[in-house]
């Protein structure tokens, strides 16, 4: 493997989104010839290898060879349910079935402060920041690719909808509440009449 070709598969490899042509020349400091070329090397390269170069029109990007995907997701799987709290688990289905959303509509449906929770799913990369087209001092979340590939799914719409998800769950039902107010009025009825 030659000098830029082992460049671009670092640049490939550091990074979750793909990256062009033009960002390649760039960030290497070469032409887009020799970056083409050096990407026809790196595709051959890694043809047979656990981590495979995708490319759409002028954009390239790592991935984990299709070969390894039920081991990549079921370790992907594990680690997520290993390492989310049960707060962090909370604020993450929110944000999938609500974004975007604001921290303030997090923390209003939850009841409590969610700053660790949020901050904690930004550096997973789970959730991402958007701007909020009504209010250009606040932020919104959404879930990121990284949140879908880890569910292995390709689309927010591909999970379950909110309702196919609680019509399952049976709420316990509330004690029933005694009526006092007929007691009292027979016991008073009772005394009246001695």
């Amino acid at each position: 493997m030659n000098q830029l070709t082992s460049k671009l598969h670092s640049l490939l490899f550091v990074t979750s989104k793909p990256l062009t042509v033009k960002q390649l020349v760039k960030f290497a400091n070469a032409t887009e010839a020799e970056v083409v070329t050096a990407l026809e090397e790196l595709s051959q390269f890694c043809k047979d290898s656990g981590v495979v170069l995708l490319h759409s029109g002028s954009q390239y990007q790592l991935a984990t060879n299709s070969n390894n995907s039920d081991t990549v997701t079921d370790f992907l799987n594990s680690d997520l349910r290993e390492q989310l709290t049960e707060a962090t688990a909370e604020v993450l289905a929110i944000i999938a079935y609500r974004q975007p959303i604001t921290k303030v509509e997090i923390e209003s449906i939850r009841g409590v402060n969610s700053q660790y929770s949020i901050r904690a799913l930004l550096m997973r990369g789970l959730i991402e920041k958007v701007s909020n087209p009504s209010d250009a001092r606040s932020s919104m979340y959404q879930v990121t690719t990284e949140f879908l590939q880890q569910l292995g799914v390709t689309s927010i719409n591909d999970l379950p909808s909110f309702e196919e998800l609680t019509s399952s769950i049976k709420l316990p039902e509330a004690p029933a509440i005694q009526d006092n107010s007929v007691t009292e009025n027979s016991s008073e009825s009772q005394q009246a009449d001695i």
